[in-house]
């Protein structure tokens, strides 16, 4: 079984002008819905400055930002869409940077599931006809696209 435990799916659309501000903005959409701890927004910036997550797919870059499962409260996935890119550095080399409109965070309360989930994200977004549909896509097209992505496989 590839990823479980994802129990909900946000869909925010954000007007960020930087990266700090894109995050706040989840921060306070999260905390709104009681998804992560006060610890969340300061975690995720932290963990970023480390550990960039832009990722480079050649027809886009998307970033998948994440913090460590204590951060939070009720496991999930938020697809955030912003109306202008802003720059994440990449994953595979932190001296690029990278203009990101789409951001998708995986919320993961149990340590076993972050790798798995990880790996569903970066499939999902290697076929091209998924980010269309995460960026415009109504509620219904991107809770279809995410929930077969991560969607448990018969071993």
């Amino acid at each position: 079984m590839p990823w479980k435990g994802a129990s909900r799916l946000i869909v925010a659309n954000v007007t960020a002008t930087n990266q700090n501000d894109l995050f706040a903005q989840v921060n306070d959409c999260l905390t709104a819905d009681n998804m992560v701890e006060p610890t969340f927004l300061s975690a995720v910036t932290a963990r970023e400055m480390r550990f960039p997550t832009g990722l480079d797919f050649g027809y886009v870059s998307i970033a998948i930002p994440h913090v460590d499962p204590e951060h939070v409260i009720s496991p999930g996935v938020l697809v955030c869409r912003n109306s202008t890119s802003t720059t994440f550095r990449a994953m595979d080399g932190p001296e690029r940077g990278l203009d990101v409109q789409l951001s998708i965070w995986p919320l993961v309360t149990d340590p076993s599931n972050q790798v798995d989930m990880l790996g569903a994200v970066i499939t999902l977004i290697q076929d091209e006809s998924s980010y269309p549909v995460l960026l415009h896509g109504d509620q219904t097209e991107v809770v279809d696209r995410i929930s077969c992505a991560l969607a448990p496989t018969e071993d």
